[in-house]
């Protein structure tokens, strides 16, 4: 009788085993791809997740409402409608201002994508499908830019952006199972912004158990979903009970994501205590989120805790951005050895205003012409690329 329960263990071990799918990595400025070491875990375990940490800024929480919600909840559920978060919650406290939002470029413009979280200090996760159209497929985008709590067409003027230099995800992937993105920042984000956990849970009854949160850049309104207007342009949060268990997936039961909200996560949250997202959205129906398994936590939890095939940080290029605020003139000085090779500014909606190519270590950008807000300025040079906020007002 021993003999045939070791079997039938060896059994479910080797088609556990079967199910798991190698993680590859791509360097974007590269092109590269490659294969990385899947790491052992002990497969008695039903649960762990990852320390969640509330990073330089401040140690300031938003006390967020754990009950049961009784008020804006969509039919049939106990779970809410979006609300625009900043209407409730200081969006700059922790863990909102872990929210992060995906852009693009597209010709001379930032175009606004998925949502996502930051897990580290470098590493934001989201949907795998934010960046492939298929499996197989190539990226849909050769360039990713991620901003925290950007909200109300608005660049925050707490946290600095940042270019992803790789991601990470398994190989063969599939919306229904593998649809994570682990996007690795140039810039350490997550070291002001501080990070959420991720986590995994096999026990079905204890992972539904408590109050769940989605922090969310909905993209585009959908009458026949709900009645409110979206644009991506704001961060909107929901909660309340989770109600879907599955193998490889979880969700709420009537309730519906909008294109927008794809890679944000179903984050389960306890006050100070506990903060973990156990999958992203991939699927509007049911609010349809791809579940961490082990195998799938510990892949990505090799990368966000081991920094897994991480470079050494590129040299940071000493440059003067003068004066800023400015009104009319803007002063830009590269403090190396190495020419600026491009400058480029881009407006609060993402749309490319001014770019210079400075044969020389300075530039002199004329801001008159520009409306007062905040703008993203990009400087290109040989060692590097830098990320800059300059608000231009009258004075």
């Amino acid at each position: 009788m021993r003999k045939i329960v070791i079997d039938i263990l060896i059994f479910l071990s080797v088609i556990a085993q079967a199910q798991e799918k190698n993680l590859l990595v791509t360097d974007l400025s590269s092109g590269v791809t490659d294969t990385l070491e899947m790491p052992e875990f002990d497969t008695t375990k039903q649960s762990e997740r990852t320390a969640f940490n509330t990073g330089n800024f401040d140690d300031q929480y938003n006390l967020l409402d754990v009950a049961v919600p009784q008020e804006n909840v969509i039919p049939e559920t106990n779970f809410t409608w979006k609300r625009q978060a900043s209407l409730d919650y200081n969006i700059h406290k922790f863990p909102l201002r872990t929210s992060m939002k995906l852009f693009e470029r597209v010709n001379d413009s930032l175009k606004g994508g998925c949502s996502g979280s930051m897990i580290g200090p470098r590493h934001v996760l989201t949907a795998c499908h934010c960046v492939f159209s298929f499996p197989g497929d190539p990226f849909i985008v050769d360039s990713l830019f991620v901003c925290p709590v950007y909200d109300n067409g608005t660049f925050s003027n707490l946290f600095e952006c940042s270019w992803v230099s790789k991601i990470y995800y398994f190989e063969n992937w599939s919306m229904a199972d593998t649809d994570f993105a682990v996007l690795e920042l140039e810039e350490p984000v997550g070291e002001n912004t501080g990070w959420i956990s991720i986590g995994f849970e096999s026990n079905d009854t204890i992972l539904l158990d408590g109050i769940f949160y989605k922090f969310s850049y909905p993209g585009i309104t959908m009458p026949s979903i709900d009645s409110n207007s979206y644009n991506g342009d704001t961060l909107y949060y929901s909660y309340g009970v989770a109600d879907i268990a599955e193998e490889h997936s979880f969700g709420v039961n009537h309730a519906n994501g909008i294109p927008g909200e794809s890679g944000s996560s179903l984050i389960k949250i306890e006050n100070e205590e506990n903060y973990t997202s156990y999958g992203v959205l991939s699927f509007s129906h049911n609010l349809g989120h791809s579940r961490f398994t082990n195998w799938k936590y510990y892949a990505l939890k090799s990368v966000i805790t081991n920094d897994v095939g991480i470079p050494e940080k590129k040299q940071n290029v000493d440059i003067s951005v003068f004066p800023n605020p400015a009104s009319d003139f803007l002063n830009i000085i590269c403090h190396e050895k190495y020419p600026i090779h491009k400058i480029e500014l881009f407006d609060e909606n993402g749309k490319k205003v001014l770019e210079q190519n400075p044969p020389a270590n300075e530039a002199h950008l004329d801001l008159s012409h520009l409306s007062e807000g905040f703008y993203i300025m990009m400087i290109n040079t040989k060692n590097a690329n830098t990320v800059r906020k300059v608000i231009k007002q009258s004075y």
